[in-house]
């Protein structure tokens, strides 16, 4: 038994040598020698750090995107817009733009035209310019609005359903809603 662990420290002496150098030379440390040597916990913990510090910024983003938001809601006629078109082959063009009673605002777009979808910021940067070139009044009829609707965002006119909600400002809502055949 003496002999084993008698081997085996002296194998571990050599590995140590090896390592070390046993050429006499002193070994200089390096840059690298002296990298400081980090825990997991402390490098768990400055990981989460960053992440917070992420998230929060992300945060304001979010409050400062919304505020932004309000204040352009604010500009326009509407409180709310909610525009659905179809078309043949299952084909649909589906937006709002909705001031929320609690401080925010919705905006979506889903737009299987062009194969495109989008939420948030990103839906309302396109939408918003859109909404805000319209000129619809309460006493427009159905195809004057059908009509500026179709051409502020571009649409075919060969829908098979069309159909748009508004609420203004003032809390009146109107709806046109049309089927073509």
């Amino acid at each position: 038994m003496k002999k084993i662990i008698t081997l085996s420290f002296a194998g571990a002496l050599s590995l140590m040598l090896i390592g070390c150098g046993i050429d006499g030379q002193k070994k200089e440390p390096t840059v690298k020698d002296e990298t400081p040597v980090v825990s997991e916990n402390a490098t768990s913990a400055q990981g989460e750090a960053k992440s917070s510090g992420a998230a929060k910024t992300e945060q304001n983003n979010d409050t400062s995107n919304q505020e932004d938001m309000l204040r352009r809601m604010d500009e326009l006629n509407y409180a709310e817009f909610e525009l659905e078109v179809e078309y043949a082959g299952d084909i649909e063009y589906e937006v709002e733009l909705e001031k929320k009673s609690i401080g925010t605002v919705k905006a979506k777009i889903e737009d299987s035209l062009n194969h495109v979808e989008k939420n948030g910021t990103e839906a309302f940067d396109e939408l918003y310019p859109l909404v805000q070139k319209l000129n619809i009044s309460q006493q427009m009829d159905k195809e004057e609005v059908i009509t500026e609707v179709l051409k502020t965002f571009n649409l075919p006119t060969d829908y098979t359903k069309f159909d748009l909600e508004i609420t203004f400002n003032d809390g009146t809502k109107i709806e046109f809603e049309d089927k073509n055949k």
